[in-house]
């Protein structure tokens, strides 16, 4: 029987490896869901009373081409790189709800969670995301036929995505942790969650809720996982992946501007060791901003628990990792605050393997 390809932690050795594109990324659809996805980051100058927000082609083109050698930099190091189906003019579309443009599988973290077994593709909030994922989709069929179908690939039911249906009340982490103690009506409520609001760390399994849709749907995530420890916090109102990151049992990379993490992670992880590097000094040139440096610069990919890609201007989390003894593959990728994601959102490891990968718990 073929492997059966699965990431159980994020600290495994790579095998396996999807990197976005960026081949049409020309605007940004700026209708409520996006702007309530993106608040904590927006640049309300650029993005308010907009219904869209065009994005330079040369910026787009610098860009992909710094993804298609990021992903030659994986390749060369013997792991199997997959890229997006690449669509070459913005492809319009409708529901019954809404109309919207399909985005390029950029950040291909964020629509999607492989996690012991399985290819989960989570349901989104933002409504130009809808179809992102059929970019992808060859991509899952061909792993799965890989596996002589034993690879499970589950596709989450599509949500209407109305406003009705959106929890839009003001992030507040009180407000959150209330979450689950009210009676919402599950029926009127859309799922939604990222894959990129996940820490998989073998059994455990970290993870971000800042509203009720993140909450149905990690739910019904948790639901194909039931041999799996699911801690549920809520620490940031964006992805956990810009604010902290996992790179071996033991040890947490963690933003700068969130040095009092451990204090809002569950206890088991409390004494674990958290490197924490100086805050970054450079500006974002490109206007509009989508994520902070910070967590950009702290948003990395583990290609072992002792190797790691980050970009090549994070200068003060390359001298953090030198500092603690980790083998680093710098990569140029400009205008991430930008494109709103950094090394770990533009890639999603389809596969580890090794002891740093087993289904186990890394909890002493």
């Amino acid at each position: 029987m073929n492997e059966i390809p699965t990431s159980n932690t994020s600290f495994g050795k790579l095998t396996k490896v999807l990197v976005g594109s960026e081949t049409r990324f020309s605007k940004q659809m700026s209708d409520f869901s996006f702007k309530h996805f993106y608040e904590p980051s927006l640049n309300q100058e650029i993005y308010d009373n907009k219904l869209s927000y065009k994005i330079s082609y040369e910026l787009s083109q610098q860009r992909n081409e710094e993804l298609n050698q990021m992903a030659k930099i994986l390749s060369d190091r013997g792991i199997d790189v997959f890229r997006p189906e690449d669509y070459t003019k913005p492809i319009n579309f409708k529901t019954p709800e809404f109309s919207s443009t399909v985005s390029p599988a950029n950040n291909v973290r964020d629509l999607t969670l492989v996690y012991n077994n399985h290819i989960i593709e989570t349901p989104t909030f933002v409504r130009n995301r809808y179809f992102e994922n059929a970019q992808i989709e060859k991509v899952f069929k061909q792993l799965w036929y890989d596996s002589e179908f034993k690879l499970k690939w589950i596709r989450a039911p599509h949500q209407v995505l109305t406003e009705e249906t959106m929890d839009l009340q003001p992030w507040d982490k009180k407000r959150c942790f209330d979450l689950m103690k009210i009676n919402w009506s599950e029926n009127e409520t859309a799922m939604a969650i990222d894959g990129a609001q996940y820490l998989r760390i073998g059994k455990d399994v970290i993870v971000n809720i800042t509203s009720y849709n993140h909450w149905l749907g990690a739910r019904w995530i948790e639901s194909f996982f039931p041999e799996s420890k699911f801690w549920y916090i809520n620490v940031v109102d964006n992805h956990i992946d810009g604010l902290i990151n996992c790179l071996r049992p033991g040890t947490f990379l963690v933003n700068p501007n969130y040095p009092n993490i451990k204090d809002l992670l569950p206890e088991p992880f409390k004494k674990w060791e958290f490197l924490i590097p100086e805050k970054s000094t450079r500006k974002e040139s490109s206007g509009a901003s989508l994520a902070s440096i910070d967590g950009m610069d702290v948003n990395i990919l583990s290609l072992d628990s002792n190797t790691v890609m980050v970009k090549d201007n994070s200068h003060e989390v390359i001298k953090l990792f030198e500092k603690h003894k980790f083998n680093i593959v710098p990569v140029k990728l400009n205008h991430c605050e930008l494109f709103g994601g950094g090394v770990h959102c533009s890639t999603l490891d389809l596969a580890r393997e090794g002891v740093s990968n087993e289904y186990i718990s890394y909890i002493n």
